[in-house]
């Protein structure tokens, strides 16, 4: 089943911060898209939630070095 999830990212200060955590999130298995934008600093997940979780995707956004606000 497909799900979707916005987070409000913290620490991005310019496009190719962006275009980096999108990459990344573009690329975890069971992800079907992911758009990053940097203002307002959020990034929306489109993602099977039979092959990965919220958390697991938040984790991916603090791996590569952004804060996910609650």
């Amino acid at each position: 089943m497909v799900s979707m999830v916005t987070f409000k990212v913290d620490g991005m200060s310019c496009n190719g911060c962006s275009g980096k955590l999108q990459s990344a999130l573009s690329k975890v298995p069971g992800v079907s898209s992911a758009e990053v934008t940097l203002d307002p600093g959020q990034a929306a997940i489109q993602y099977d939630e039979q092959k990965v979780t919220p958390v697991a995707l938040q984790h991916v956004v603090e791996d590569v070095g952004f804060d996910v606000i609650a």
